[in-house]
């Protein structure tokens, strides 16, 4: 196991030879990022291929879409698990290698510019020895992908259906882990969603002229939940602006919202010092 310093890159940003680990806790989170990753591909013309038993239009992130006119124009590739991993309804690792290699040989001779691979690897862990499975596939993919000028992939895991030893073994294979796009970036300000927990990670400055985006992504968030965490870590300006859409968030999602700020600068921390919690309803602060 090779992972000592792992990258942490926005999807948008991988690059040809990473191997990349994208795991996730909800349909909603797959889809925020295994959708903008398939679409961009696509839209660039680079070759796609998906291991999955749903069909173009059931894709996370790209529900009801009509992909039908890349399909045909070989640009996205659905390969089903039994066609491409499966030995009597047992995970296969030298059969997926294999499926992997040839699909990888078709596309370069093809001329294509990248090459996109991405499967779900949860159910492989609930099978008899799967872990040591995915092991063995998991190194030989490594050595396959990491040296190559053209081939980016995606190993997704369902973290509901991983147990800890196996997250830190899925963990140790990738040097590279997935994240959302940013929904907001300019040199001033990052804004990302984050599933777990459900909130927003920021970097940079909040300032007046920023608040209104800041506003904008506090708005998407799910309506369904009530507890939200903002972690402002790498965050060194908080203007009083900002702190007032804030408030009006809260206010308008009602009396149980809750929004937890974690790892405030001492700057900021001041400024909220000043304010007074007790004018900032349904804000807390967290570990700093």
């Amino acid at each position: 196991m090779r992972n000592t310093m792992q990258v942490y890159r926005p999807v948008r940003d991988l690059l040809p030879g990473d191997h990349a680990w994208f795991p996730y806790a909800s349909e909603e989170e797959q889809g925020h990022v295994i959708g903008p990753w398939i679409s961009d591909g696509l839209e660039i013309r680079d070759k796609v291929i998906y291991i999955t038993d749903a069909e173009h239009w059931q894709l996370p992130g790209l529900y009801g879409h009509d992909l039908t006119p890349a399909v045909r124009q070989g640009l996205l590739t659905l390969i089903p698990l039994g066609e491409a991993c499966l030995t009597e309804g047992m995970f296969d690792p030298h059969k997926l290698l294999g499926t992997l290699e040839d699909e990888i040989a078709k596309a370069e001779e093809q001329e294509f510019r990248g090459i996109r691979l991405t499967a779900e690897n949860s159910w492989v862990l609930a099978q008899p020895f799967g872990d040591s499975r995915m092991d063995f596939c998991e190194q030989r993919l490594d050595a396959k992908v990491a040296p190559s000028v053209s081939v980016t992939a995606i190993c997704q895991t369902d973290v509901r259906k991983c147990h800890g030893w196996q997250y830190t073994l899925l963990d140790a294979h990738h040097e590279v882990r997935v994240l959302p796009n940013p929904d907001f970036d300019d040199p001033e300000l990052t804004i990302t969603r984050t599933f777990q927990p459900i909130g927003l990670h920021l970097r940079g400055e909040i300032d007046d002229s920023r608040r209104i985006r800041f506003g904008e992504a506090l708005n998407a968030l799910p309506r369904t939940s009530e507890m939200f965490e903002l972690d402002l870590a790498e965050v060194s300006f908080v203007s009083l602006d900002a702190f007032k859409e804030l408030t009006a968030f809260t206010r308008r999602r009602g009396p149980r919202c809750r929004v937890v700020l974690r790892h405030v600068d001492p700057v900021v921390r001041s400024v909220i010092e000043v304010v007074g919690l007790a004018r900032l309803p349904g804000i807390e602060l967290g570990d700093s």
